[in-house]
């Protein structure tokens, strides 16, 4: 039978005090360079693999729903498995890696697979040693592609996710205003300033993104750049991240967008988000989080896509979460055959739903669609609604990305909180970043 653990505490934190297990990652990494490759069982013999990845409760009831699916069509197979809330789940994966006992099967994020396979840590799941057993001929190859870096296929990616501005329309229709899927940043602008007011900014229109890698990143590549470079550097400078903090501090500073108190307690769940708790109306966020934002709020909420001010909306097909597999498991055959597993399979499909964002499978994700109802079917039809509109994938994110995103969301914490200003903070981003990467 499957082994549940209970996550790690989630407690909200400010910033600075997240800092500590996303870097336990980055200075552990180095104590496992040149990782050997562990020795295979018998392909046919009886096998225990360990399975972890972060996340909620529900979303490790359905996994677990999934992998007991897996265990009863492969009964020689016995799956472990363990779950956190994502900041903990790397400082503990960093631990495991570094002493070389990686999980035979891992939830990857893109941020930092360039930093696990780069070690040794990661199986080329792309290679000889995986083809036997898996499948991605039901997958987009430009999705498929968001798994590679360095020319090998590190991370396949388990359900497929889009950028989306989750929105309440009741607080936008009460304050006169409304989001469309034409507007440009100045009329988000203006809506979110009409909500704050309506609202004795009691509810702020929009939660401040000057902290979020991820909304740079579609602001930038609206603007033709991306945030790394094919070479692992960045791809935006100075003037670009001047531009965009002077965007989200005229919101913050007009009161259309949050404080830095309320962005300070966020840790990635709805819940401690501004517009979980209420106290925005709007939130850039991934879609497959939809419903954890609409069980936060108890009202019905609605996605959309980025403004644009020149019709390039800057998304792509982007894998939500990757799985991997470790280069050391002495159980590569069992460890691959549940990864082909929970992306192909059509009924551990059904299991999953879209808690991670669209099943990855194009044909189980084409039944689905046909079925689906409430959350689900709103996520379906906004990926729909954008598909034609999708670009090329940026980069896979090199070494040193996930320090990245910590130095922006410190800096902009810094200006949110009055302790720096645009100016100053750029300038020790761009002085910090390049010491962070490679």
């Amino acid at each position: 039978m499957t082994h549940r653990r209970q996550p790690w505490s989630t407690r909200p934190r400010r910033w600075r005090q997240r800092l500590a297990a996303p870097l336990a990652v980055l200075s552990a990494l180095g104590l496992f360079a040149g990782c050997g490759v562990g020795e295979q069982q018998d392909p046919n013999a009886p096998a225990t693999i360990t399975f972890t990845w972060w996340g909620d409760n529900q979303r490790a009831d359905l996994t677990n729903q999934a992998v007991e699916l897996f265990e009863r069509r492969n009964p020689t197979i016995q799956v472990e498995t363990s779950f956190s809330a994502y900041g903990a789940y790397w400082d503990k994966l960093a631990t495991q890696a570094a002493g070389g006992k990686a999980p035979d099967v891992m939830q990857m994020d893109t941020r930092y697979l360039a930093e696990y396979g780069g070690r040794g840590v990661l199986l080329d799941l792309g290679g000889d040693q995986a083809a036997s057993d898996l499948d991605l001929s039901g997958l987009n190859p430009a999705l498929v592609d968001t798994g590679k870096t360095g020319g090998k296929q590190y991370g396949i990616p388990f359900a497929q996710n889009a950028h989306a501005l989750v929105y309440d329309p009741a607080l936008f229709q009460a304050a006169g205003t409304t989001i469309s899927a034409t507007m440009t940043w100045a009329d988000l602008a203006a809506a979110a300033s009409r909500v704050s007011a309506a609202n004795n900014l009691a509810v702020r229109g929009i939660t401040d993104f000057g902290g979020s890698d991820h909304a740079l990143e579609i602001w930038l590549r609206q603007r033709g750049k991306d945030l790394f470079t094919q070479e692992g550097k960045l791809g935006f400078g100075p003037a670009e991240l001047t531009e965009y903090w002077t965007l989200t501090t005229g919101l913050a500073k007009s009161n259309a967008a949050s404080t830095g108190e309320q962005i300070a307690s966020m840790n990635g769940a709805p819940e401690q988000a501004p517009l979980g708790r209420k106290l925005s109306a709007a939130e850039f966020a991934y879609d497959s989080v939809f419903p954890g934002y609409q069980n936060a709020t108890g009202h019905n909420l609605a996605l959309a896509p980025y403004p644009t001010d020149n019709g390039q909306l800057g998304q792509y097909r982007r894998g939500s979460q990757l799985l991997s597999v470790s280069n050391r498991s002495t159980a590569r055959h069992a460890a691959v055959k549940l990864v082909d597993f929970l992306i192909n399979d059509p009924e551990a499909a059904k299991i999953l739903g879209t808690n991670r964002g669209l099943p990855p499978n194009e044909k189980n994700r084409a039944e689905l669609a046909a079925a689906a109802t409430g959350t689900d079917r709103a996520i379906y039809d906004y990926e729909a609604s954008i598909d034609a509109q999708l670009s090329a994938a940026p980069p896979t994110p090199p070494k040193g990305a996930g320090s990245i995103q910590l130095l922006l969301q410190r800096q902009y914490e810094e200006v949110a909180f009055g302790r720096s200003t645009v100016e100053q903070s750029v300038r020790t981003f761009f002085e910090q970043a390049g010491n962070s990467l490679g």
